[in-house]
């Protein structure tokens, strides 16, 4: 994996979420937009989250990172992912949820329908 930016992180803090985490990783495996990279903070998690998270960045067609703290909260782990992100903008995707696959396409395509000369007066753009 390269330093090279990506269009998106998608930024995933977890918590013991072994269990759900899969949720995440299937609806990104499913994205029809592949300019991206998944980033997971984990929050000190005790339970299989590590295993999971390196048996998916083996078979995975997109970057994944992993990046382990100390159990700080949820906002820490967020504020951290933001910091290692690479791409040029963020979607932050809770470890229980999932994202249809067309939603970063959907994202793009709203980002591109902003003139560029407007851009800079935007801080998001969410759904």
């Amino acid at each position: 994996m390269t330093d090279t930016p990506t269009f998106f992180t998608v930024l995933t803090p977890t918590y013991n979420r072994a269990g759900t985490l899969h949720r995440v990783y299937e609806s990104l495996s499913r994205q029809t937009f592949r300019d991206f990279e998944w980033v997971v903070v984990d929050d000190g998690s005790t339970d299989n989250t590590h295993d999971s998270i390196l048996d998916w960045q083996k078979r995975a067609d997109f970057p994944i990172r992993y990046i382990w703290q100390n159990n700080q909260h949820k906002k820490t782990a967020f504020n951290r992912g933001v910091r290692e992100a690479r791409g040029q903008m963020v979607v932050g995707l809770d470890s229980d949820d999932e994202m249809p696959p067309d939603a970063l396409a959907t994202f793009k395509d709203a980002w591109d329908s902003i003139p560029p000369a407007r851009r800079d007066s935007y801080v998001a753009v969410t759904g």
